[in-house]
């Protein structure tokens, strides 16, 4: 198959192995032309959020008008929940990428920088010997069943649901990102009685295929 003018060659295998993947089913194959176009820039360039495109459009067709949402991992996601018109607040603890997002966001987007300690309680298995505590309980101060959706994709991802899960009203999303991964397992059993849906495909950006799942609290 001759390879059009002006893509790499990899870039094509890349993209035919995702339609491969999808089984070429036209509703995904959007996907596989959105990725080869993203995949070289980074998610603040997009403005999206660094998930598959399935679950970035599910998030986005669930979401209310003025959508009040917390995060744990400010990214691209962080600007494009900023565009959507989110009442938004993120907590990030790498000092160097709060000040990219501070220097980025508007001020009324509430960022919140709370840096891994040599003490604690609450570790993650990528950054042994620092602790999350401070970082994972910055959502504490949000009033019980307020929120429509909270982000999992930074730090301690597990202490983050179990943090998180009082503070969602009914209807409220709970997003983890890489959630194929044995060490967040544990977060379907703390959420065991939600509604579970699971997204697999390309992020914008590349990293090859991943799974995010969303969890929906059912209305009483």
């Amino acid at each position: 198959m001759m390879r059009p003018m002006g893509l790499p060659a990899n870039q094509i295998y890349s993209v035919k192995s995702l339609a491969a993947f999808y089984g070429l089913r036209p509703h995904r194959l959007s996907e596989v032309a959105r990725w080869a176009q993203h995949r070289h820039k980074s998610t603040t360039e997009l403005r999206l959020p660094w998930w598959n495109y399935a679950a970035i459009e599910a998030v986005r067709t669930a979401l209310p008008s003025h959508a009040k949402v917390f995060e744990y991992g400010g990214d691209g996601s962080t600007l494009w929940l900023h565009d959507l018109g989110a009442d938004l607040t993120s907590v990030e603890h790498d000092p160097s990428w709060y000040d990219v997002l501070r220097g980025t966001l508007p001020a009324e987007c509430t960022l919140i920088h709370e840096a891994a300690a040599r003490t604690g309680t609450i570790c993650s298995q990528s950054t042994p010997g620092l602790f999350y505590d401070d970082y994972v309980h910055a959502i504490d101060g949000i009033e019980d069943g307020t929120l429509d959706l909270v982000i999992v994709d930074g730090r301690a991802r597990v202490e983050c649901v179990k943090a998180a899960r009082s503070k969602l009203a009914a209807g409220g999303l709970i997003l983890l990102d890489d959630s194929d991964r044995s060490q967040y397992s544990r977060a379907a059993t703390l959420l065991a009685d939600w509604s579970r849906s699971d997204y697999r495909g390309a992020k914008p950006g590349g990293g090859g295929v991943v799974q995010t799942t969303v969890w929906r609290r059912d209305r009483a």
